[in-house]
């Protein structure tokens, strides 16, 4: 057994080895709006809030695509997304616990209930997507479908100014199976590309979709690798799921222009 073993491993990594594998990174910005409505139960304390008018912020982005030299293997795109959105949350608390009485009535004394209190939410999206491409030697645009699957985790924090340590917020992760569409369009005269990919969920009552659109001009270093840079638009969408008998719901878009660069290995 244990020599079978490491044959099948020895041939495995042979025939590993033996791929011509290409590969495609990036990096940059997504200076992304946010947009949507937050609704928060605390387990004491209960009530209502709302993020309305999010300023933009500047978030980063990785990804990278990996194909093969074998045409029955899908190609493989990893994303990391990372967003930070701030902004203010409409607060009624109220109590049935009386150990936390004392901090209500404190509360009421200075006014602060049902008023604007501080928000934050920050998501780590990451994506990892299967496709398999078509066209991709014609001179139309190729197109590429697959499936895909969108993990994320949030972080929701609510506190005020006024009153320091007192804060309230929820943390949790989700995921979902995803659509996945790509579309591919390399000028013939000069190293540019446009680019256009979308992601939908349509199961359940969970609605979420991804789309952009870029353009990237690209530089030749040497024979196998290039160097360019990215530019685009991004919007993005999806629910809010949360554990706590859903402690946090609500949905959130975040949209925008996104800046980055771009290495080819050929």
């Amino acid at each position: 057994m244990r020599t079978l073993f490491l044959l099948f491993l020895l041939t495995s990594t042979s025939a590993l080895l033996a791929l011509d594998i290409k590969a495609e990174m990036g990096t940059g910005l997504f200076y992304s709006g946010a947009k949507g409505k937050i609704d928060y139960v605390e387990k004491s304390f209960q009530g209502s809030k709302a993020i309305t008018d999010i300023s933009s912020a500047a978030n980063y982005y990785v990804w990278g695509d990996f194909e093969t030299n074998n045409p029955y293997l899908p190609k493989l795109r990893l994303e990391y997304l990372k967003i930070s959105a701030e902004g203010n949350s409409q607060a009624h608390l109220e109590t049935s616990v009386t150990e936390l009485q004392p901090i209500l009535d404190y509360i009421d004394q200075l006014g602060l209930n049902d008023k604007n209190w501080n928000s934050q939410l920050q998501h780590n999206i990451y994506d990892i997507d299967l496709y398999y491409e078509f066209f991709e030697k014609s001179d139309w645009p190729s197109v590429g479908l697959g499936l895909g699957y969108k993990y994320f985790d949030y972080i929701y924090i609510m506190d005020i100014d006024l009153v320091p340590g007192l804060q309230f917020g929820d943390r949790d992760s989700s995921g979902a199976p995803m659509f996945f569409f790509t579309s591919r369009y390399d000028m013939p005269s000069i190293q540019m590309g446009f680019e256009a990919d979308a992601k939908v969920y349509l199961f359940g009552d969970s609605e979420m979709y991804d789309w952009k659109v870029k353009m990237d001009l690209m530089f030749e270093l040497d024979q196998n690798t290039e160097l360019g840079a990215e530019f685009g638009y991004r919007q993005q969408y999806f629910n809010l799921i949360g554990s706590d008998v859903e402690k946090v719901t609500g949905n959130m878009t975040y949209e925008g222009i996104f800046v980055g660069a771009v290495l080819k290995f050929k």
